[in-house]
């Protein structure tokens, strides 16, 4: 008998442990399901599943809307801090701005700087905005200003050095084109 009741109650407890078991992974699967049907996990995981490609201007213009609307409900210090998540002063990631709905950081190349640069002070020029949001905005804009002027300028000296390089290569080429031309012009000495 003894043993029967200690088969009974290994059993018993293995049953309550199964159902507790199982009534954890049950509710660990729902809680997953709860999180995944929230707003901010479904505009992360939307956000990042499909990369169209890359067309100019696009991200410009996504960047100018996320700017001006930012810029309605606060000051340039306060946008500024919580847009621009990085600068990084090259070519290729000039500054990276955060994405307002899944607060991802985009970073923004040379030419899609530039491009948002002029969208941003195309919108200061009307009178569309309050004073306030006017005024973050053109600091926007000359912000990205003083980030894209440098290598704008460094771009322009480079293209300049390597004109130079190459007019005095042509012109090193021309002048030993002609030394040559004199040379086999000149009648070959005639060996006594």
């Amino acid at each position: 008998m003894n043993d029967r009741l200690l088969r009974w109650t290994c059993a018993t407890v293995l049953r309550g442990a199964l159902v507790i078991g199982l009534t954890i992974l049950m509710t660990g699967c729902r809680a997953r399901d709860r999180a995944r049907e929230t707003r901010l996990y479904n505009r992360i995981t939307q956000k990042g599943q499909v990369n169209p490609p890359p067309v100019p201007g696009r991200m410009a213009a996504e960047g100018r809307d996320t700017i001006t609307v930012e810029c309605a409900h606060g000051s340039y210090a306060n946008v500024s801090k919580g847009l621009i998540a990085a600068e990084v002063g090259l070519h290729e990631d000039v500054f990276a701005l955060r994405d307002r709905v899944s607060l991802a950081a985009n970073a923004y190349g040379l030419d899609e700087a530039l491009r948002l640069e002029t969208l941003l002070l195309a919108e200061v020029k009307g009178d569309e905005y309050p004073a306030d949001q006017t005024n973050c905005i053109q600091k926007f804009a000359e912000h990205l200003k003083s980030l894209t002027d440098p290598l704008v300028e460094a771009d322009r000296e480079q293209k300049e050095l390597d004109v130079s390089a190459f007019n005095d290569a042509k012109k090193q080429a021309e002048e030993e084109k002609e030394l040559e031309q004199k040379e086999s012009e000149q009648p070959a000495a005639k060996p006594h």
